[in-house]
């Protein structure tokens, strides 16, 4: 195969490319996915890596290039930071994993000592543990001689969905089970409650301003600033949405309860999973369990959707595994060139990395009597 770097932003919008093959059901490995974000926060040098087997474009590495005092020219990929980009992968159909994996590694390797495409870290974020993709890169890249070390990230939540409601109840503990029905029985089909829907470019301005106030108003009452106040992200996520529910992979959808919102989300949709990304409930109606209410509203519409799944993406909070969701691990992998300097630098990472762990334990260590 053949490797070719694209490196400005228009050649990837100009060269109009169809992703569709090779994103395998995930909505962020897209391009209206990638795009606004490199718009949106303009991070450095773009960096995708695209792999040719004759004319067909099989596969591509989205990756962008940032320079650091202490790391050097550092790769890292599309859509890191605080957008939080979960299950990033080497982009290509199955069958042309190997194929692909296996020159984009050995292209990186002899790019890493080049003057124009060089780079002294490869820093992969919070990625699937047990993705093939970055599993088959891994292998080509260390065979070829370069230095590999991984650590444990934020693991990713995923609920899978039997046929029926039925179902799913019955695999909730006594309390749990009847905790739903009564979610369904007096609240959620009754009149006080009506589940709005926003799959269309009309009304996602109304639902974006449900969706921003609710999340907004609950992350100030804890303290916190929420997601909204970065410009940047409120920027991307608006130009996000747009893009991916003009080809029907967005949707944001909202809870009324007595003609007014207490919890709204905005979903992410695979080919058969909706990926959870955002929420936010009424801050000053938490009596009412707007969050759990949700929670049920969406598992039995996706259920009656033919969903297989409903994916709660990283971290580790508390109603994931409360609703039967089961964890993915994830993990940081980096990669460092075998030559002097990046080992250097890898060396000294490592030594900081020993520091903070031994001081994370010796504050856990109660003090003896």
């Amino acid at each position: 195969m053949r490797v070719e770097r694209l490196s400005n932003l228009s050649d990837i919008v100009a060269a109009a490319i169809d992703w569709t093959p090779l994103v395998r059901g995930v909505p962020f490995r897209r391009p209206q996915w990638f795009v606004p974000w490199f718009a949106s926060y303009a991070p450095g040098e773009l960096y995708m890596l695209s792999a040719y087997d004759g004319d067909r474009l099989a596969g591509l590495l989205p990756l962008y290039r940032s320079r650091s005092t202490a790391k050097g020219n550092v790769l890292r990929l599309l859509g890191d930071g605080e957008v939080c980009t979960d299950y990033c992968s080497v982009l290509a159909a199955a069958e042309d994993l190997p194929a692909v994996c296996a020159a984009i590694g050995e292209w990186l390797t002899d790019a890493a000592t080049s003057t124009a495409d060089g780079w002294d870290l490869l820093e992969l974020e919070n990625i699937d543990a047990a993705d093939e993709g970055f599993a088959l890169l891994r292998q080509a890249m260390e065979t070829a001689g370069n230095l590999l070390h991984e650590r444990d990230a934020l693991q990713c939540w995923r609920l899978e969905l039997p046929e029926t409601l039925e179902e799913y109840e019955a695999s909730q503990s006594k309390s749990h089970r009847k905790q739903i029905r009564r979610f369904y029985k007096r609240t959620l089909d009754t009149d006080r409650a009506q589940l709005h829907v926003c799959d269309t470019l009309a009304d996602l301005p109304k639902a974006m301003d449900v969706l921003i106030d609710l999340h907004m108003r609950r992350r100030r009452s804890l303290g916190q600033p929420g997601c909204f106040a970065s410009p940047k992200f409120a920027q991307f996520l608006h130009s996000a949405a747009a893009e991916l529910i003009r080809i029907g992979k967005c949707e944001i959808i909202w809870l009324d309860l007595d003609q007014a919102p207490i919890a709204a989300e905005i979903h992410f949709l695979g080919d058969s999973i909706p990926f959870c990304y955002q929420a936010g409930v009424d801050p000053d109606r938490l009596t009412e369990d707007p969050g759990s209410l949700m929670q049920a509203a969406i598992i039995r519409r996706a259920i009656e959707q033919r969903h297989t799944a409903i994916d709660f993406l990283r971290g580790d909070e508390p109603y994931k595994a409360h609703w039967r969701a089961t964890p993915r691990r994830c993990i940081h992998l980096r990669a460092t060139p075998n030559r002097a300097s990046a080992k250097v630098r890898h060396g000294l990472w490592l030594a900081g990395q020993e520091v903070k762990n031994w001081v994370k334990t010796g504050l856990n260590i109660a003090p003896a009597e």
